[in-house]
């Protein structure tokens, strides 16, 4: 388990790059989505532009967490996996422009609050230092895209 105690804090330097690099997946995969008319292709471009902006962002954002890496790491490839899912699950490329396009910039952002805010307690359900930390994280992940999906399927259903 990590130690929280000896982690690196993030500089102004380090918040300002953070910024910067989520600046530019938002804009990759916003400006892919926003390409008319909608094809294939501007979908697959924009969903893989925010699943590889999520994982980097997770990767780049890892040395600040208290939480395990693996299971930081773990909840970013769950989390980019739902993306790239989307758009199996939502092939017309108008319905995912309008319909998931919206919803991706909670990808990267939450790698973001996880590295930077500080667990409240060192024990507890949610601790950093806790056995089953790295699994929560996943599981995290895996709820974000499970509640991405959810509300893709209703959106199809009404």
């Amino acid at each position: 388990m990590p130690n929280t105690t000896t982690l690196k804090h993030p500089t102004r330097r380090d918040i300002g790059l953070t910024l910067l690099l989520y600046a530019a997946i938002m804009a990759a995969s916003l400006g892919l989505a926003a390409l008319r008319p909608a094809s294939t292709a501007s979908v697959l471009g924009s969903a893989a532009a925010a699943a590889g902006g999520t994982l980097a962002m997770a990767l780049y954002l890892a040395r600040w967490t208290p939480y395990p890496r693996w299971g930081f790491l773990g909840a970013a490839g769950v989390m980019a996996a739902g993306i790239l899912g989307s758009t199996l699950l939502v092939p017309d490329a108008a319905a995912w422009t309008s319909e998931v396009k919206p919803m991706l910039w909670m990808h990267p952002w939450f790698f973001m609050v996880m590295a930077w805010i500080p667990p409240g307690a060192r024990s507890g359900w949610c601790a950093a230092e806790a056995p089953w930390s790295g699994w929560l994280l996943v599981g995290a992940g895996a709820l974000l895209s499970a509640l991405l999906w959810t509300t893709l399927l209703l959106a199809r259903v009404m």
